[in-house]
């Protein structure tokens, strides 16, 4: 046992005592006690649980609940490694592995999907943004961490994994089984011209080769008489700091800072060492949304701050976190820990909130000393509060974390029936039903081919045979379900044991509700005719021709795209967008903002 007790003090020594310090702080009725005190303190309790608990105690699972509290107070993203998790996180880092393809955080505490990757098992199941994970395996994912979460969604390539999903707007939970396979992470799956003289660029992620991929697409592109330029980086999770400092560099001018971190043990700021191979009168968009996290943000930000691009889209995810991994031991252990926050080239501190609880005193005490300098100034006290912040040019910026885009893109809202028919990858089961029979026919599927009426009602029918697909009910429909129940509950209580409405007016009348409402949803297919012949169509081409060609046919049903588009083609409409207010008094703010800085 005496081994035991050396093995909790070695590894658990230094993170349970910033267990006790931060309760300690968190009590505002009791100071901080001093650091060698408190780790006297958990000293004598270990020993004495020890020597004298009624039973004997397991060192490593008392080591396990006293680090699951350090989760628990701390940020989201840190956390301690077993052997098999680092491992596991050294192996993802190389850029493959087995897994279901999606990336995942806390929201609220909750595990939630932040974005699937493009063409994995979970993308073509129609797993999304924001989809909250309530059980894995069947077992409920409350108070799991992320890194356990990502454990155990990773695995041998071929087997399955079920997820539980919660999605905003339907009423019942819903169960994926998605078949693992080896996830490649590519950075640029899809560049190409989308008009004369724009092109487009989607980068997925941030890893080893991602700046060579973006570098030879922009080339490629200007050989084809690129004029103007779209990034794309909706759904892309991050990923290698020097990545996003390199992408940077390619808009950027030398000398500009890109971003900056702040923690109690460190600070760095990196600018750009070269000029950018796009020129700087090269207009640009950059398309983001709630998906879009860590390095994908910080060059959004930087060139945001320095009016290089357009930003386009919703407001990205807000992970501004630097993690350092500490190993504890030779055994493998090791701590994945917050140590400081990335900001902008002109203040903005990209993290949200709720992605980081401790370490935001940070940034609180910096707007205090703004604050206190601000106070003879009114007007300059009112922006401190709102945290606002100026770009190169004097455009006003507001902090909070995220990206903010200067266009904001409200997405038309999907009616419930393609949603069902995205979600349970109809398009993609249908695609792989008729393929063989359109090979057979010597139909050649390609970006011209128009889908048939024939292959709509074919379709439609293939829909309305499907048991699973027929089972899942609108919100109206669960509705009339629930109105039917309550009225027998009532009769129930009357007296009236049956168990139907036994009143011939209020069941004509809930039957009638029920019957118009899934005539409601038979209508939906033929109101939405063009929307499931394009459906269809995409599948085709992914099974038919290659992603590429699939992609770029689905890119012309994009709404944040065609927005970027409409901006690139209307330089007086892009100009506006990008100008400030008014030049001088943003001027002056702004100088006065890089003086107290200084």
């Amino acid at each position: 046992m005496k081994n035991g007790i050396m093995n909790i003090r070695n590894l658990v020594i230094v993170s349970l005592s910033a267990l006790c310090l931060a309760g300690a702080a968190s009590d505002k009725q009791t100071p901080p006690g001093d650091f060698y005190d408190e780790v006297s303190r958990l000293n004598k309790v270990l020993s004495e649980v020890n020597r004298k608990y009624v039973e004997d105690v397991n060192p490593t699972e008392l080591t396990d609940a006293a680090l699951n509290g350090i989760r628990n107070i701390l940020d989201p993203h840190t956390t301690v490694f077993t052997p098999k998790d680092y491992e596991g996180l050294k192996v993802s880092m190389e850029g493959k592995f087995g897994g279901v393809g999606i990336t995942i955080s806390l929201r609220d505490n909750i595990l939630t999907v932040i974005s699937p990757l493009s063409g994995t098992p979970a993308f073509r199941l129609g797993i999304r943004a924001g989809d909250r994970i309530r059980k894995i395996d069947g077992k409920d994912t409350k108070g799991l961490s992320l890194d356990d979460a990502v454990s155990k969604l990773r695995g041998k390539i071929g087997t399955d994994v079920t997820v539980s999903i919660e999605r905003e707007g339907v009423p019942d939970l819903m169960d994926f089984t998605i078949t693992r396979a080896e996830i490649v992470v590519h950075a640029v799956p899809y560049y190409g011209m989308v008009s004369k003289d724009i092109g487009y660029i989607k980068l997925a992620t941030f890893s080893d080769k991602t700046t060579s991929d973006v570098e030879s697409a922009i080339r490629n592109l200007q050989k084809q008489g690129m004029k103007k330029i779209i990034l794309d980086m909706r759904y892309n999770p991050g990923g290698l700091l020097n990545q996003a400092i390199e992408i940077s560099e390619l808009f950027l001018k030398q000398g500009n800072v890109i971003v900056s971190t702040r923690g109690r043990t460190q600070r760095t700021e990196s600018r750009a060492r070269r000029d950018g191979i796009v020129k700087p009168d090269v207009p640009m968009v950059v398309l983001v949304n709630q998906g879009s996290a860590s390095a994908a943000e910080i060059v959004s930000g930087a060139l945001q701050d320095w009016d290089r691009a357009l930003i386009v889209g919703k407001t990205s995810f807000g992970k501004g976190s630097v993690q350092t991994i500490f190993p504890l031991d030779n055994q493998g252990n090791a701590l994945k820990l917050t140590t400081a926050f990335y900001y902008l080239p002109f203040g903005r501190c990209i993290n949200k909130p709720e992605n980081g609880i401790k370490g935001l005193k940070l940034q609180e005490e910096e707007m205090d000393e703004e604050t206190e300098e601000a106070k003879a100034d009114t007007v300059a006290k009112d922006t401190t509060a709102r945290d606002t912040f100026y770009t190169n040019n004097g455009r006003m910026m507001f902090g909070g974390g995220g990206i903010t885009p200067d266009v904001d893109i409200e997405l038309s809202p999907m009616p419930w029936v393609m949603q069902v028919q995205e979600r349970m990858a109809m398009y993609f089961k249908f695609a792989v039903k008729v393929r063989p029979g359109i090979e057979k026919s010597g139909v050649k599927v390609d970006a011209n081919w128009e889908v048939p009426d024939s292959l709509y009602k074919q379709f439609k029918e293939y829909c309305m045979k499907d048991t699973n697909f027929m089972k899942v009910k609108s919100n109206a429909l669960v509705g009339v379900d629930q109105l039917e129940k309550s009225v027998i509950r009532e009769q129930n209580y009357m007296g009236d044991s049956s168990k139907t409405v036994s009143d011939s007016v209020l069941a004509l009348r809930i039957s009638e509700m029920r019957k118009a409402l899934e005539d409601n949803r038979d209508a939906q297919f033929d109101e939405n005719k063009d929307y499931i012949k394009d459906g269809i169509k995409r599948e085709l081409l992914t099974a038919m021709v290659n992603d590429s060609v699939s992609t770029a046919f689905s890119l012309k049903r994009d709404e944040q795209l065609k927005e970027a588009i409409r901006y690139l083609s209307d330089m007086n409409l892009f100009k506006k967008a990008m100008a400030a207010p008014d030049k001088k008094k943003a001027a002056k703010k702004q100088v006065q903002k890089n003086e107290k800085k200084k």
